[in-house]
C-alpha cells in the first residue's frame, strides 16, 4: 500500500506541473503518453566569459524555470500514459484530409499560394510550404469583403486574424518544438450569410536540426512540494501576461540581441541529466555574463509582467502585439513597471542570478500565441546558433 500511494502521489505532482508548464510557454507532443514538466535547474556550462568586476565574477550559468522535461513513467512493464491537456487551448483539432480538386495551388519561390478559393475569398498566402520545428510562419489572407470571425487553427492552436487595410489580414503561426516531422493541414475558418465556412491548406513539417544531446549531473532534492505549489503560483502570473496581447503591431523590423554574452543554452537542445528526470529540451536562448550586465528590449512593446519570482527570479514579459511576447528571467535588477510603454534597445533591467538557475545568466524566450518558438526567427538574418558563441547587444538606429 506504501508503494502504491508513493506513485500516486508522485504521478499528481508531475500531472500538476505538466498543466502548468503549458501555461508558461511549454506544450507537449499531442500524442498520448507523453506529457511535459519543468526540472528547476540547467547544467552549467565552463567556459570563461568577459568581465570588468571580480567582485561579480561567478562561472556562467543556465536559465531554470522554463526547461521542459519529457519523460514516460514506468513500472516494470506498465506505463502510466497521460492525455495531452493545455488550458490555454481554445479548439482541440485533428488534422482533416483536403480535396484539392476544385482549387488552384500555385507553388512560388516565396511559398504556396491558394488562388481563386470562392466568392469571397481571394487568396490565402503561406510564405514557405515548410517549416522547421520552432519556426514561424507567415500567413495572409486577402477577401473581397470584411471577413466575420475570421480564425485559423495550426497545429492545434487557434490563431486570429488581424485586418491590414484592403480587406487584407494576416497573422503569425508557431510551429511547436515537438511537432511531429510531416504533412499537416491549416484551417481558416470564417462566417458568411451566418453559416460557418472553413478552407484547408497544406504544409510540411521537417526536423529543426538541433544540437546534439548531452549529460549532466543534476541534484533533484530541489523538487520539494514547496517547489511544485511555486510553480503553480507563478504559473499564473505568466499566464496573465500573455493574456495581455495588443490587436496592434507595436514592434518594428528585427528583434535584436537584449543583452552581451556567451551562449551556454540553445534553443531545442536535448539533454538528459539521470534516470530518475530523463530528458528535456530548452526552449530558449541562455546568455551568460557577469551579474549587472545591462539588458535591453528587444523590440517596441508594452511590459505586461515585471515582478520578482521564487522559481523564476525577477522577470520580465514584454507584449510586442499581435500575439507575440518576449520573456527575460534571472533578473538582477528590474527597471521598469507593468504597463510601461518600452522602445527598442531601451534598459530594461541587469542580469542576474536569481531564482532557481546555475549562474548568472539571462533566459530569453520568444512566445508566439503562447508557444515558445526559436528566437533566431527574429533576429536580423536569422543566423545558426551555436554553444558557447558570443553575442553582441547592438543599438538600434534611431
Amino acid at each position: 500500500m506504501f508503494k502504491i500511494a508513493t506513485m500516486v502521489s508522485a504521478v499528481q505532482k508531475l500531472l500538476s506541473i505538466a498543466v502548468f508548464a503549458s501555461l508558461i510557454g511549454f506544450h507537449n507532443n499531442q500524442s498520448i503518453g507523453r506529457f511535459l514538466i519543468q526540472p528547476l535547474v540547467a547544467d552549467t556550462v565552463q567556459q570563461e566569459t568577459k568581465t570588468t568586476d571580480d567582485s561579480k565574477q561567478s562561472k556562467p550559468g543556465s536559465g531554470a524555470g522554463f526547461i521542459s522535461l519529457e519523460r514516460r513513467m514506468e513500472r516494470d512493464t506498465n506505463v502510466i500514459k497521460f492525455k495531452h491537456y493545455d488550458p490555454l487551448d481554445t479548439i482541440e483539432s485533428t488534422n482533416l484530409q483536403h480535396d484539392q480538386q476544385s482549387q488552384s495551388f500555385q507553388e512560388q519561390d516565396s511559398g504556396l499560394t491558394l488562388l481563386r478559393v470562392n466568392r469571397l475569398i481571394q487568396k490565402i498566402s503561406l510564405d514557405k510550404d515548410t517549416y522547421q520545428q520552432g519556426e514561424i510562419a507567415n500567413l495572409d489572407v486577402t477577401a473581397v469583403l470584411p471577413l466575420e470571425s475570421p480564425k485559423i487553427n495550426f497545429l492545434y492552436k487557434t490563431y486570429k486574424l488581424y485586418p491590414q487595410s484592403h480587406n487584407i489580414y494576416r497573422t503569425i503561426l508557431a510551429v511547436p518544438m515537438q511537432t511531429d516531422p510531416g504533412k499537416y493541414y491549416m484551417t481558416l475558418s470564417y462566417k458568411e450569410e451566418g453559416k460557418q465556412k472553413t478552407l484547408q491548406m497544406p504544409f510540411t513539417v521537417i526536423p529543426g536540426n538541433f544540437s546534439e544531446e548531452d549529460t549532466a549531473e543534476l541534484d533533484i532534492s530541489i523538487l520539494t512540494e514547496e517547489t511544485f505549489e511555486m510553480l503553480k503560483y507563478e504559473g499564473n502570473y505568466f499566464a496573465r501576461a500573455y493574456n495581455t496581447n495588443p490587436d496592434s503591431l507595436l514592434y518594428d523590423g528585427d528583434f535584436i540581441w537584449p543583452c552581451s554574452g556567451t551562449i551556454t543554452g540553445l534553443y531545442g537542445t536535448p539533454r538528459r541529466y539521470n534516470e530518475d528526470l530523463g530528458k528535456w529540451s530548452h526552449k530558449a536562448v541562455d546568455i551568460a555574463n557577469v551579474v549587472g550586465t545591462e539588458v535591453f528590449a528587444a523590440n517596441h512593446g508594452v511590459v505586461t509582467m515585471a515582478k520578482n519570482l521564487d522559481v523564476h527570479g525577477k522577470s520580465i514579459v514584454i507584449a510586442h502585439g499581435q500575439g507575440i511576447h518576449t520573456v527575460y528571467i534571472h533578473l538582477d535588477s528590474i527597471c521598469v513597471e507593468k504597463g510601461d510603454e518600452i522602445k527598442k534597445g531601451q534598459l530594461i533591467g541587469k542580469l542576474g542570478k536569481t531564482g532557481l538557475c546555475t549562474g548568472p545568466n539571462l533566459h530569453w524566450q520568444v512566445m508566439v500565441n503562447r508557444v515558445a518558438i526559436n528566437p533566431r526567427y527574429w533576429l536580423e538574418g536569422k543566423p545558426e546558433l551555436k554553444d558557447k558563441q558570443w553575442v553582441q547587444y547592438k543599438q538600434p538606429e534611431k
